[in-house]
């Protein structure tokens, strides 16, 4: 009896500082993963209402939730799929809002129940198990809908789609790890109050543990209620543990192994390694610096191109124009050249003057200057190396830009250039629309990595706030 209460006194013990750890750590580590959980859900859930491939919830906003309700999980028609999953996809979205934004992320609150709650939502969806032939019903669906972008021609929602999912896979089950950890520490809890609470006040020996088993359940089933309160749930499951440990030959050595899982293990402290994403900056410019070569070839069929109507010969309306030039005091070569361009902020055309020698001039250093960021052995990429990644950030956004904006202005110079030409060079005149092409694609994949950099960031300054990192 004495080592009974020595084991309860213990076990109080590891409990007070197992709930402690639970909610200075555990628990904020907990809510944060569920936020980055569902912010990769919403990047899905929208880029499905984007491609119309859901419908949005007209009643979405009119929901009152007060506690987790995963959506339903019944079959559906083939004719009501597309119906059922925008019904079940908004209200998983909303129940993921419900617990990010108005759940208490607390030891007490989070009881047993609720915990398989929780579990129930996130797995509401096979994540890890996502395909066409899925058993459950709404995994299946959901991978229907998958299928349809991945085997579009929309690369930039192939690669958001797949980078969410990636993100989505791993805190859900960081999110299961935590909801276990939770899970056994309330287990236990509970297993300690019916010790405490039933089994003293009644005095159940072990004796009558093992000599009736069923008996004695039976007797803290009645009991229950009145000694534990309306509140707490029976499970016969947990208190069959309690006559395990107290029955076995080996009882000891299981209260010893549940005390040992239940303490908190001391971290020696040691100088944290600080987690580096440069690898990730540096393959964005490896990217871009790919695009040195169709840079180059276009500014080649643009000097190629303008070598042609130079030996047009003048008519008129061009020697007159050269006559006003010449009063002005302004050269005869064709440097301010006027063109329509399209400006991606404001999503409008509008006509600029560009000075066409210039434009070449930086597209030239432009193109040597991909080409060094690219070299491992030129002191360019030795430089960037060194650098710091908040300078390396800085150059690979200002070189992004520069060569966005040298891209867009190709198409615009070289029509300009066509309209110059006369009427038997026009055949002659190459285009830059392939070259365009192909370095607008290398922005694309360079900005995603950029972007993959930023997002890494932002996660580890989230968890260096929890005091994860």
């Amino acid at each position: 009896m004495e080592d009974d209460n020595n084991f309860l006194i213990e076990l109080e013990t590891v409990l007070d500082k197992k709930k402690a750890d639970l909610e200075g750590k555990e628990l904020p580590a907990l809510k944060e993963t569920i936020r980055l959980f569902t912010s990769a859900f919403e990047g899905i859930y929208n880029l499905f209402l984007k491609k119309g491939l859901i419908a949005e919830d007209p009643y979405k906003y009119e929901q009152k939730i007060s506690d987790i309700k995963p959506p339903s999980t019944d079959i559906v028609v083939d004719s009501e799929k597309n119906h059922a999953m925008s019904q079940r996809l908004s209200v998983y979205d909303s129940q993921l809002d419900f617990l990010n934004n108005f759940y208490q992320f607390s030891v007490d609150f989070i009881t047993i129940p609720r915990i398989k709650k929780i579990m129930l939502l996130i797995k509401w969806i096979k994540w890890d198990r996502i395909s066409e032939a899925s058993t459950e019903i709404n995994t299946k669906i959901f991978a229907e809908i998958v299928v349809k972008i991945t085997q579009g021609t929309d690369q930039l929602s192939i690669k958001l789609l797949n980078d969410s999912l990636t993100r989505i896979q791993d805190t859900s089950k960081k999110i299961v790890l935590f909801l276990k950890v939770l899970s056994e520490y309330q287990r236990e809890k509970y297993k300690f109050y019916v010790r405490s609470k039933i089994i003293e006040e009644l005095k159940i020996s072990s004796n009558d543990m093992l000599s009736s088993p069923e008996n004695t359940l039976l007797k803290i089933k009645s009991n229950f209620k009145q000694l534990m309160g309306n509140a707490v749930p029976f499970y016969s499951e947990l208190i069959k543990e309690i006559f395990t440990e107290d029955t076995v030959p080996e009882g000891e050595s299981l209260k010893s192994e549940l005390l040992k899982k239940l303490k908190i293990k001391e971290v020696k402290s040691e100088k944290k390694k600080e987690v580096s994403y440069r690898q990730i900056l540096m393959n964005s410019l490896k990217i871009l610096s790919a695009a040195s070569t169709p840079l180059e070839q276009a500014f080649n069929n643009l000097v190629f191109n303008n070598s042609l109507i130079k030996e047009k010969t003048p008519s008129l309306g061009d020697k007159f124009r050269f006559w006003i030039r010449s009063l002005s005091g302004t050269k005869n070569e064709r440097e301010m050249i006027e063109i329509d361009t399209f400006d991606e902020r404001y999503s409008r055309s509008k006509t600029i003057q560009l000075n066409f020698n210039e434009y070449l001039d930086s597209g030239r250093k432009k193109i040597r200057l991909l080409a060094a960021a690219g070299n491992k052995l030129s002191s360019s990429y030795r430089k960037l190396e060194s650098a710091s990644e908040e300078s390396v950030l800085k150059f690979l956004n200002q070189t992004l830009e520069d060569v966005s904006l040298i891209t867009n202005n190709l198409d615009p110079v070289n029509d300009y250039l066509k309209s110059e030409a006369g009427r038997d060079q026009r055949k002659n005149i190459k285009g830059v629309k392939i070259e365009a092409s192909s370095i607008k694609n290398i922005l694309i994949k360079a900005n995603q990595k950029k972007h993959e950099y930023i997002s890494r960031i932002e996660e580890k300054e989230q968890l260096k706030k929890l005091g994860i990192l």
